[in-house]
């Protein structure tokens, strides 16, 4: 897969998972989270292993990897949901996309080098954007409910991060199958031991557990390896920040939602650091080139 083409499958992965905040909070009002991710990646392993079942041999080496993926972002979930019980959704879009930060501290201290001026313009364009677009004027404060959200977006970064990695080395598609199974039974070990787990009843929470399972896991989590393996983590970090602006073009679009100015500006910041962080790369190149010559 060329670039291009993987740096669009990874939009449209994020584009599918854009709803998931609402999806979740919805859910949240039938069932406790650990039991909301049980069932979900339960149905996301068992729909994948329909669909894909003639696996070839998965080694012990493919395994250790899909369970070291599966760990962080089953804490990166976990503590999403455990804080969307006490946060707004739109504090909690926010802080779970700060995550575009982290990537770029963690692939500084991993490559021992700084990000050039392209990545930090745009970093800081995404994250103005992001809060203008979430945030809506909220009054912003650590609280246990947000410090839980932020140390989810860490592990969501620590994700990325080693995504990018493991997928060069191994199937990235065995990978997202094998990791959603890892999911499933954190998340239903979890459920066992802290919470006391009921059948939904309603149809609402049905609805919002499907579209998890389809939209955002089926598709969105399991190929966002598949793309990153033709990508920088530093670009799927920043790429993610289109999470918030999609959500509110939906919004607008299916809810007759209207956009103020300052999300309008939120847009505009987002766009234009998604259109700069493209320029680093070639930046580099003729750098290097340069200090080579």
């Amino acid at each position: 897969m060329k670039q291009r083409n993987a740096e669009i499958l990874l939009i449209i992965v994020i584009a599918s998972r854009s709803i998931s905040y609402l999806l979740s909070k919805i859910g949240l009002n039938g069932i406790p989270p650990l039991e909301l991710l049980a069932i979900r990646f339960a149905l996301t392993t068992l729909i994948l292993l329909l669909l894909f079942h003639r696996l070839p041999l998965l080694t012990r080496q493919l395994w250790k990897a899909a369970g070291l993926l599966g760990t962080f972002l089953f804490a990166c979930m976990a503590c999403e949901l455990i804080s969307l019980t006490t946060i707004p959704s739109s504090t909690a879009a926010f802080l779970e996309n700060t995550s575009a930060v982290w990537v770029l501290i963690l692939m500084a201290v991993v490559s021992r080098h700084w990000p050039g001026k392209q990545v930090l313009t745009a970093t800081s364009l995404l994250l103005i954007g992001i809060a203008c677009l979430t945030l809506q004027g909220a009054v912003f404060h650590l609280a246990p409910g947000e410090i839980i959200c932020l140390t989810g977006s860490v592990f969501y970064a620590i994700w990325i991060c080693l995504t990018a990695r493991l997928a060069r080395q191994y199937d990235p598609l065995l990978l997202g199958i094998l990791q959603m199974g890892f999911l499933a039974v954190y998340s239903t070990v979890g459920m066992v031991l802290f919470e006391s787990p009921a059948v939904p009843a309603d149809t609402t929470t049905w609805g919002a557990i499907l579209a998890l399972v389809f939209i955002c896991s089926v598709f969105g989590f399991t190929f966002q390896p598949v793309a990153q393996k033709y990508t920088s983590a530093e670009k799927a970090g920043l790429f993610t920040a289109l999470n918030p602006l999609i959500a509110a073009v939906l919004g607008v679009i299916f809810l007759s939602e209207t956009f103020t100015p300052v999300q309008l500006a939120g847009a505009i910041c987002i766009l234009l650091g998604i259109i700069i962080v493209q320029l680093p790369e070639k930046y580099r190149c003729k750098t290097h080139s340069c200090q080579n010559g």
